[in-house]
């Protein structure tokens, strides 16, 4: 069976994947699992948080994504992310200015949020074609402020952070530059690049959590907003409702999309928060939120089964467990 493109499905990594995991060490709380940000394990007083993500749709401060997309993953642990490595693979041909192209968009990320970078790997590899950049965040956090995403209930509140697409859009608007610049605006284009300065989601992540409110947190990755609740239901073992009219969209983003004739709401989202509160939890959430700057909605409710998309026209549409993500097409996408 030929693999698809992007991240391999569900099915085949509870399959193939999970079942290898080496020695039970009986310290592992959460490891391998679908909708499972990052791994947490026991040391004692404090739990050790690591997420590991790579960076291969963009050249583009690959660094910078590397950093904030694995301290993302972290960070809605309850983590406070702390220590940053990385796999740099270059492909042969690839030169010196590069690399430190690479390496300082790290460093301006990591100094961003606080993050000590402690080690890795770089190598050219003759048989590669784009570059590969490979990174591990490791971060602490206490039982007590450990969250999960298989803790959401069905009647908890879902809340959005930001706008669906950030990440994706700010990839097209940089590496589809020149394509999109003969039917868009300039302007916008450059006003979507300018979304990868708002990738953390660390600020908001760890002020939500102090509210008490919070059954879950997802970084909505690969398959965006849809693909992110979907494996938030899996794991929690429950459904949603969220109504298409409450998901907050970027005009840049609602246009590059309908350009390249793609799916926001499965577009990679990185930079944007997926959690769910307790009912009756909303408006203390959206004020922590609000109190670091950063804005969020209500989009919907945790049911006890499937996963509901309520279009504008009031159309409820069954949202599919495999989510595919749109970047890999709106990046091959023709115009005219």
């Amino acid at each position: 069976m030929r693999l698809p493109v992007g991240k391999v499905p569900n099915e085949l990594l509870k399959k193939i994947v999970f079942p290898y995991g080496g020695v039970n060490c009986g310290r592992v709380i959460c490891g391998p699992a679908v909708g499972q940000d990052a791994a947490v394990i026991d040391f004692g007083e404090k739990l050790l948080v690591v997420g590991s993500d790579p960076i291969t749709g963009t050249r583009s401060r690959m660094g910078w994504y590397a950093v904030h997309v694995n301290a993302n993953d972290v960070a809605v642990r309850g983590a406070i992310p702390q220590f940053f490595t990385s796999t740099i693979l270059l492909p042969d041909g690839a030169d010196t200015d590069f690399l430190e192209e690479v390496c300082r968009s790290v460093d301006d990320a990591a100094r961003a949020i606080g993050v000590c970078v402690v080690g890795g790997h770089t190598e050219v590899v003759p048989y590669l074609e784009n570059p590969l950049l490979c990174g591990t965040m490791f971060g602490e956090t206490t039982r007590e402020k450990l969250v999960l995403t298989s803790g959401a209930h069905a009647g908890d509140i879902i809340i959005l952070t930001k706008h669906v697409g950030l990440e994706g859009a700010a990839i097209l608007a940089t590496v589809r530059f020149k394509d999109l610049s003969k039917i868009l605006d300039d302007k916008l284009l450059l006003r979507a690049q300018s979304f990868s300065a708002s990738l953390s989601v660390v600020k908001e992540a760890l002020a939500v959590n102090e509210t008490g409110v919070v059954t879950s947190m997802h970084d909505p990755t690969e398959g965006g907003l849809l693909g992110s609740l979907v494996e938030l239901a899996e794991a929690s073992n429950v459904g949603f409702r969220v109504e298409e009219e409450l998901i907050p969209i970027a005009r840049e983003t609602s246009q590059i999309c309908s350009t390249l004739r793609v799916d926001p709401l499965r577009l990679i989202s990185s930079g944007v928060l997926l959690v769910t509160v307790r009912s009756g939890g909303e408006s203390a959430a959206l004020e922590a939120i609000r109190s670091v700057g950063v804005s969020s909605a209500v989009i919907g409710r945790v049911t006890s089964n499937k996963g509901i998309l309520v279009r504008g026209d009031g159309e409820e549409v069954k949202v599919d467990s495999s989510v595919r993500e749109q970047l890999w097409d709106a990046l091959r996408a023709k115009l005219g």
